[in-house]
């Protein structure tokens, strides 16, 4: 009998239970997908949005345009509410794709910025963060490409750039963790125009703390910095001069060891990374007859890369951006010694030694 009325019951429960009391419709929303903040003259912040607005066409079907709107105010709340007011509906701004910050804004402080976006109850913490070349609100008015909104395209460039270990695999959440973290800095991807409406990303921007230092590193130098933080994504191409010619040089498995020592006399610091670089080589220019002897160029490689990274190093201490997180070994290995000083100060007289080994496990069809 039990069993007979259990269907009747369900059907009942069914029918007097209400539907999900925070529901929201779609068409009630303005999805923000792209954001860019810049400074003004003034003081005040511009706040840029680019919004997805869903209008219902019949038959579960939508019109999907793609807004543009700014607001200037004194912080991101009040542009919030200001752009709120703008657009039909209500402002949904914890699923932006990207947040791009104009390099003069960065050089005052990103944290108060990103605050705001990591406070939301819903934060989408994937969030990618760039820094633009110039205003940011620039980058957001390219124009479409087949109907794609602009920022999620950014976001693609992104992705790629992290596949080839051009730019950190960085998100809202860990760039959040490492700006708050003193004993580590970090970098952030540089976006920026070229020609009227083709965006690049082809560099990085060092960062002392949550501030932007105006120092950048161009696309080899990127790489390396990554592959000397252990950070080989899917694969790396490293363009190396030798002289008058380029080896192109295909990065698919590394080693690393990372060691700080601290002399117990005089406290200095030094640091010692030894990367292993084992890869293909696919292109050597101006090699007259196609051959390719590995060992000697494995050395010519290292004798190359080794400068290129000493000079990565002094831009490091220069910027005082600690990339390569010194600091966090010291809080670890010597917490007594972290604990009495003042790492700004102390990181600019580090030492750092980096040592490139170079395998080459392949030449392709050279021989």
């Amino acid at each position: 009998m039990k069993r007979k009325l259990m269907p009747i019951f369900c059907m009942v429960i069914l029918l007097l239970a209400p539907g999900c009391w925070d529901a929201h419709y779609l068409t009630n929303k303005n999805l923000v997908n792209g954001i860019a903040i810049d400074t003004e003259d003034d003081g005040r912040i511009l706040g840029t949005v680019k919004a997805i607005i869903l209008e219902s066409k019949g038959g579960g079907q939508f019109y999907v345009k793609d807004k543009l709107e700014r607001a200037t105010g004194g912080s991101i709340t009040e542009i919030g509410h200001k752009i709120d007011s703008m657009l039909p509906g209500t402002i949904e701004a914890n699923k932006a794709f990207v947040i791009i910050i104009g390099d003069e804004l960065a050089k005052k402080g990103i944290m108060p910025i990103l605050e705001f976006f990591y406070r939301l109850p819903k934060a989408y913490l994937n969030t990618k963060v760039l820094v633009a070349k110039g205003r940011a609100y620039e980058i957001l008015t390219v124009p479409e490409v087949e109907n794609n909104p602009i920022a999620f395209d950014i976001k693609q460039i992104v992705l790629g750039s992290e596949r080839t270990t051009l730019v950190p695999n960085q998100t809202l959440y860990s760039l959040w963790n490492q700006i708050s973290d003193p004993s580590e800095d970090s970098a952030l991807p540089i976006i920026h125009k070229i020609r009227k409406n083709t965006l690049v990303i082809d560099r990085t921007g060092l960062f002392s703390g949550d501030v932007f230092t105006g120092v950048t590193l161009g696309r080899n130098d990127s790489i390396l910095l990554l592959l000397l933080q252990d950070k080989l994504s899917k694969v790396a191409w490293l363009d190396v001069p030798l002289g008058r010619n380029v080896v192109s040089f295909e990065v698919r498995k590394m080693k690393r060891n990372f060691r700080v020592k601290v002399n117990d006399r005089t406290n200095a610091i030094e640091a010692k990374i030894r990367i292993d670089l084992y890869g293909n080589i696919d292109s050597y220019t101006g090699n007259p007859d196609w051959t390719v002897d590995s060992k000697p160029l494995s050395k010519e490689l290292e004798s190359s890369l080794n400068k290129q990274a000493a000079k990565i190093a002094e831009t490091l201490l220069q910027a005082n951006c600690d990339a390569f997180g010194i600091g966090r070994k010291l809080k670890v290995s010597h917490s007594k010694l972290w604990k009495g000083m003042d790492w700004k100060n102390a990181y600019p007289q580090t030492k750092i030694t980096p040592e490139i080994h170079i395998h080459i496990t392949s030449t392709g069809v050279l021989k």
